[in-house]
């Protein structure tokens, strides 16, 4: 799913259970990159109508947990410094590839 420039952007269906507030099942255009220096990763929400201060959108693969499962991807952490999203899990599972 990589294109030449280390960027894989797909749809998904996004499962997101914070502190306060959970999504289910939302079709989100997602993009991971492995462009950026000193970087192990990086995993972004690019559409969707999640509020950035209620959801987390953006994960580095060297501050998060990130587990490669059967036919998802799961991302855990703690937002420390905003204790509206605080304990966090995320499952992205992928439906079909959009851009080269």
């Amino acid at each position: 799913m990589r294109n030449r420039h280390s960027i894989i952007h797909f749809n998904a269906l996004v499962s997101i259970n914070a502190a306060k507030n959970s999504v289910t099942n939302e079709r989100i255009e997602v993009m991971i990159s492995f462009d950026n220096y000193n970087s192990y990763g990086e995993v972004k929400f690019l559409t969707g109508d999640l509020d950035p201060y209620l959801f987390p959108t953006v994960f580095e693969a060297k501050w998060n947990k990130m587990e490669q499962k059967t036919d998802h991807l799961l991302i855990s952490d703690i937002h420390t410094k905003n204790s509206d999203i605080g304990k966090y899990e995320v499952r992205i599972t992928p439906l079909e590839k959009i851009r080269d």
